[in-house]
């Protein structure tokens, strides 16, 4: 990941792309942990990926009602 940037950053400086960054680097993150369950993961680890995944889905709807 790249250097913290805050949300607020992101708000206050509408130039800056981090939205867009902020944005693919949680779509990275779901992909990563897709990537990782289709090579099959155990019984114990697949609903750690599963949550992570649901978290990342998460994280990007909130970020549609934050920007839109």
């Amino acid at each position: 990941m790249s250097d913290f940037v805050s949300l607020l950053d992101i708000l206050e400086k509408p130039s800056y792309d981090g939205q867009r960054k902020l944005r693919e680097e949680v779509a990275a993150m779901d992909f990563e942990l897709r990537r990782v369950m289709d090579t099959g993961l155990s019984p114990d680890e697949m609903p750690k990926a599963q949550a992570g995944r649901s978290a990342a889905h998460a994280a990007l709807d909130i970020l549609d009602k934050i920007f839109n």
